[in-house]
């Protein structure tokens, strides 16, 4: 049974966060980098860059789904028969430019999609691969087997790194998508707020990602880009990065959250931190050293400012607290995310980064700080790059140590 061709007999309407001229703008974006580029072909292996370019989601994300664009036309997908239902409901790819494989057979895409490129004559062309992580957390590059079985087939074709050439395109936002990221902030907030409620002694970790991950999911998130993160006391130490895992909530923990909610896959990331009971004059310490350092960010960040130039204004905050370990990144693109990270390269606030800041940028500012001898704390807003300065995606609320 060809599923396609069923589903096409009774299909669903259209799913989509934008109109389909936003996706042609964005295709037509993309298309005009190709060409400063020399490239012939795009092969998309990242699944967030094909989601932006067509609307394509999906429960999967870590799966295979290779999308190919040329310097003209539309994008055409190769993906197993279990993802093209994906594809038809919420993308712009049209039916006859998916090339479907079972599921079953995924042991060989290589060769299919090798077969298919060259049957389109792409031989000796110039294609451009996504050949690492855009970023440190990301995967989706196309992989070992994939490249090795393309120069099989195409051995006369000249392979161009294009990992950020779409990521290049997503930088700047426009304003429906800078919406979409409100609407993800105001989730995160009311996640964050439930997950502080649910804090006190006695309670679990647990406990509080459950509290906020319902809350999020009730205010209309979808599958979220990256699972809550809830650490407490001495496991603050180890943070940013472990995992909740039923650990009791002990009088003098502090208590570090990092939530986001999503809104068509678009995130907004905040942070915020509980002492249970009185905090230590260390805690109190270290939360000052962060909330000043958000503030100091949020005054500084606007157009024409480089990043290097706004992490050095921001990290005078962090003499509140001598000897704090803090990881150097005061800010790092969002926009649209899927399954691993919520993160999206290529622009950071870090000292050394000369690039510019441009209106239509968003950033998550992740000021967590700690003591290795176990202790820590995070706050953070988004924020959007606006034509005078900047402007918070999160719901302006204060930035204070919860007291459970």
């Amino acid at each position: 049974m060809d599923l396609v061709k069923e589903i096409l007999k009774n299909p669903l309407p259209k799913e989509m966060a934008f109109p389909e001229s936003e996706y042609r703008r964005r295709v037509k974006k993309v298309q005009e980098l190709m060409g400063k580029e020399g490239l012939d072909l795009l092969l998309v292996s990242n699944t967030s860059n094909l989601a932006y370019l067509t609307g394509y989601d999906t429960t999967m994300p870590s799966g295979y789904t290779v999308g190919f664009l040329g310097p003209e036309g539309e994008v055409g997908l190769h993906c197993s028969e279990l993802e093209a239902p994906c594809a038809l409901l919420a993308s712009t790819i049209r039916p006859e430019n998916i090339a479907v494989f079972y599921w079953y057979e995924a042991q060989d895409t290589q060769t299919q999609l090798g077969e298919l490129l060259k049957k389109r004559g792409y031989d000796g062309k110039r294609i451009g691969l996504e050949m690492g992580n855009p970023e440190t957390f990301a995967t989706y590059a196309l992989d070992a087997r994939t490249y090795v079985k393309l120069r099989e087939f195409l051995p006369n074709a000249k392979v161009h790194d294009a990992t950020n050439l779409v990521m290049e395109a997503r930088l700047i936002k426009v304003p429906a998508e800078l919406e979409c990221m409100r609407r993800a902030g105001a989730m995160s907030a009311k996640g964050l707020d439930a997950a502080i409620e649910a804090a006190g002694e006695g309670k679990t970790d647990n406990d509080v990602a459950a509290a906020g991950y319902y809350t999020m999911i009730k205010a209309g998130s979808e599958l979220m880009s990256i699972d809550p993160m809830v650490m407490s006391g001495r496991r603050c130490a180890y943070m940013p990065h472990i995992p909740y895992r039923r650990v009791p909530l002990k009088k003098g923990d502090s208590i570090y959250l990092e939530f986001t909610g999503t809104y068509w896959r678009y995130n907004a990331p905040s942070m915020r931190s509980i002492s249970i009971g009185t905090p230590t004059d260390e805690v109190k310490r270290l939360s000052e050293a962060s909330i000043a350092c958000v503030n100091l960010l949020i005054e500084n960040i606007k157009p024409g400012r480089t990043g290097h130039d706004v992490a050095q204004a921001a990290k005078k905050g962090l003499n509140a607290a001598p000897g704090v370990f803090f990881h150097g990144g005061f800010g790092y693109s969002i926009g649209m995310g899927m399954q691993p990270t919520w993160t999206e390269a290529p622009m950071y606030v870090a000292e050394g980064i000369e690039r510019e800041l441009e209106p239509g940028m968003a950033f998550h500012l992740p000021m967590c700080v700690w003591y290795p001898t176990g202790m820590g704390v995070g706050f953070s807003e988004s924020v959007e790059v606006t034509q005078t300065g900047c402007a918070t995606l999160t719901p302006e609320r204060p930035r204070a140590l919860a007291i459970r």
